[in-house]
């Protein structure tokens, strides 16, 4: 139980060492498990306060909602993120080793909300006012989940050992495109999840009814916005999926051209040469 409110300021003083000791493969699955209880903890007690600025069944809903949020999250996208590195760049980290630097980064995520739960309450206490009260949840979201993926970026790259220079630049590469693939993801889990605040005027539901998706209701904005019929709005979501699909393979192609030039290029051996004396 020490060991559990300890390991967050212990890491947060020396990260270095912390992603160091897990590229060495120390307590690994100890680490992972501790982190995991760190994150949930956190975002448990930052859901409950959010949700409080409606009802405490809200608050409840908000509290089992946020860790599921995050930590499902991360489960449905750390196999790409491993399996990538394991085909491009043959990464010598087991999966234990990148889970437990990927809940590195969502617990300190989780360890800033914690830390900005008692402001969370205060504007619960004093602030009526809905919209405000949404945008500074985002506000803090978004804050602590930058600065988390801040330390999972300098953790991956600290324990990822690569044999060159070539190597590292696929590797942010990947790392690079999984961070965006989290975000696409965490957004449309946040839209299925929600409402986590809930607006006043509206019943209390645990998930939202609609089945459309984030990207969708964004069209359906656009075209509230400015007066585009929806015949015409439907195609958007298909073409920014195409692109994205484009992109992304594009990126894999690129990147194991890269792998596979690099591999090929190796320096000609040496060849001793003797000199020659002519004979009288």
């Amino acid at each position: 139980m020490k060991n559990i409110f300890s390991i967050m300021p212990d890491f947060l003083r020396n990260p270095d060492e912390f992603f160091r000791s897990i590229q060495r493969n120390e307590d690994v699955n100890a680490k992972a498990w501790t982190l995991s209880l760190v994150a949930l903890f956190s975002f448990m007690v930052y859901g409950f306060m959010v949700g409080l600025a409606k009802e405490p069944l809200q608050a409840v809903s908000a509290a089992v909602k946020v860790p599921i949020l995050f930590l499902s999250t991360m489960l449905f996208c750390l196999p790409a993120l491993y399996f990538f590195s394991l085909a491009l760049l043959g990464t010598p980290l087991k999966f234990m080793q990148v889970l437990a630097v990927v809940l590195s980064g969502i617990s300190v995520t989780a360890f800033l909300l914690l830390g900005l739960a008692p402001i969370t309450l205060f504007f619960v206490l004093t602030s009526t006012n809905y919209e405000f009260f949404q945008l500074l949840a985002v506000a803090f979201v978004g804050i602590s989940a930058w600065i988390g993926v801040y330390f999972l970026w300098r953790g991956m790259t600290l324990v990822e050992t690569t044999r060159d220079d070539a190597m590292k630049v696929i590797g942010k590469r990947i790392l690079f495109l999984w961070i965006l693939l989290y975000g696409f993801v965490g957004t449309q889990m946040t839209w299925r999840l929600s409402p986590f605040i809930g607006k006043p005027e509206d019943p209390f539901y645990f998930v939202r009814p609609s089945r459309d998706n984030f990207y969708m209701d964004v069209v359906h904005a656009l075209e509230g916005a400015f007066q585009i019929p929806v015949a015409r709005a439907e195609w958007v979501t298909p073409v920014i999926f195409g692109s994205l699909c484009v992109v992304s393979l594009g990126f894999v192609f690129f990147a194991g051209g890269m792998m596979m030039g690099n591999m090929t290029r190796r320096p000609a051996p040496k060849v001793d040469t003797m000199p020659v004396s002519s004979a009288d």
